[in-house]
């Protein structure tokens, strides 16, 4: 009998954010993690939420995340966006590491993809649930005594 095997372990570079107010998740899967793929990310998201005075992030420090093109970028766009810098070695305070850790533990432990399409569908195909469901058990919200958003 054959068993198939991956050969080589393949990732799917995944930009995220999670709406602390929904507990919506957008993503962007990329092919690698480069500065202009994060642009991309950042581009679609800020559309996303056009109709808000500012935008507030809660980021990481993933190297990507501090790449000079992106901080030219949220300068630039500083009237707009509040950028908040998690502490360094914490990942724990940031809910959208939560995510990554449910959606690993979900949709992809023990399975094997014999294609990166396939792997990719996966993880959309948990985005979709999560976003789709408001009930969902792993549904993330951020209860705050002020309101983060500040529409127009």
């Amino acid at each position: 009998m054959l068993v198939p095997s991956a050969g080589q372990n393949r990732r799917v570079p995944i930009f995220g954010a999670l709406d602390a107010v929904t507990g919506d998740v957008t993503a962007l899967l990329t092919e690698r993690k480069r500065s202009d793929d994060m642009l991309d990310f950042l581009e679609y998201l800020f559309g996303h939420y056009a109709h808000f005075d500012v935008v507030t992030l809660f980021m990481d420090n993933c190297s990507i995340h501090h790449a000079q093109k992106v901080r030219d970028y949220l300068h630039a766009c500083r009237n707009n966006v509040r950028v908040i810098w998690n502490a360094a070695y914490a990942p724990n305070l940031n809910l959208i590491e939560r995510f990554w850790g449910h959606l690993k533990r979900s949709a992809f432990t023990n399975y094997f993809f014999e294609t990166i399409g396939n792997l990719e569908q996966a993880i959309l195909n948990q985005i979709n649930a999560l976003n789709d469901d408001p009930s969902h058990p792993f549904r993330l919200r951020l209860n705050t005594v002020q309101n983060l958003r500040q529409p127009t």
